[in-house]
């Protein structure tokens, strides 16, 4: 355990996943698939659950990431009741289901993996799922000048069902007019599509301009929760067009986050000397991206709340 995590810290993340009702064999090929998934960019880690399952094992596999049960075992049933209820209802997810009837088509809300159990689908399904539902695409990296592919559009079609779904289930329920409001400034009509697709999943408002003059004239007219400028375009460089920005009435406290493929330290300087507050080197990832963008958000809305209870 120790060293599929070590592993999965250096490669990627790890899952739990806790296998309800499965049969020796089964959880062989589990085990075995596992196991070379330790250098993946998702590593898996088998936990089972067997209707002997003590409190303590159950209680651990209550905070597995993703969870399967064998629909084919007259005991797992009973054992997915005992386990469900020790599960946080913050991390209830859809299951997925051992089955020896393929369905036509998968559902938005759960998959089937078909038994016997095939290795390549299995991992297919799991992906999918971390994907889908957990929300993990480190595949996804913004900033390639190549147009999204059908299987990328499709999967952010699902996360982004996943994320209204929730919403309007009550759990996300956030009205429109406290929507992020988000601007971008680039040139580059690759990295808008990437970034409207990004920020379709927050659920944002999004302003998308294609250069630093209008990307100032957009900060004068309204505020913003987060800006991102690209360094090289037509007309005022970002470095330009940020220093103009951080003077405005409205924006002069929004986060600016520079977007560019520039790496050097004398770039990343420059950057800090016209008040950008985090320079990102693309391309950066899906899960990276939105990790940031939502530090910033939070901060921003903080330090909002603060000075309008200050006055």
């Amino acid at each position: 355990m120790a060293a599929q995590l070590s592993s999965a810290k250096q490669t990627g993340k790890l899952f739990q996943v806790a296998v309800v009702g499965a049969g020796a064999n089964d959880l062989e090929i589990f085990s075995r698939i596992f196991a070379i998934t330790r250098y993946r960019t998702r590593t898996y880690h088998l936990k089972v659950v067997s209707e002997n399952s003590s409190l303590g094992d159950l209680s651990s596999a209550a905070n597995a990431d993703i969870y399967v049960v064998n629909l084919h075992n007259s005991h797992a049933i009973h054992c997915w009741h005992r386990l469900s209820a020790l599960i946080n209802t913050e991390r209830r997810k859809p299951v997925l289901k051992i089955s020896k009837v393929t369905p036509a088509s998968e559902s938005g809300s759960e998959f089937t993996i078909s038994w016997p159990i095939n290795p390549a689908k299995l991992l297919q399904s799991l992906d999918n799922y971390t994907i889908r539902h957990l929300h993990y695409y480190p595949e996804f990296e913004i900033g390639s000048e190549v147009e999204p592919s059908v299987a990328t559009l499709k999967n952010f079609k699902a996360i982004n069902l996943t994320t209204h779904a929730q919403q309007n289930a009550g759990q996300q329920n956030v009205a429109k007019e406290n929507q992020i409001k988000i601007l971008v400034a680039d040139d580059s009509l690759a990295v808008r599509r990437q970034l409207k697709m990004e920020f379709d999943v927050m659920d944002a408002k999004l302003n998308l301009v294609i250069d630093g003059e209008s990307a100032v004239k957009a900060a004068e007219a309204e505020r913003y929760d987060v800006i991102f400028l690209d360094v090289v375009m037509p007309g005022i460089d970002g470095y330009t067009a940020c220093k103009n920005i951080k003077r405005s009435k409205l924006n002069k406290n929004t986060p600016v986050i520079m977007l560019t493929s520039r790496s050097s330290t004398f770039d990343k300087l420059k950057g800090m000397l016209a008040g950008c507050d985090t320079y990102l080197t693309k391309p950066i990832n899906h899960n990276e991206f939105q990790e940031i963008v939502q530090q910033h958000v939070n901060a921003h809305k903080d330090r909002t709340q603060k000075l309008e209870n200050e006055q």
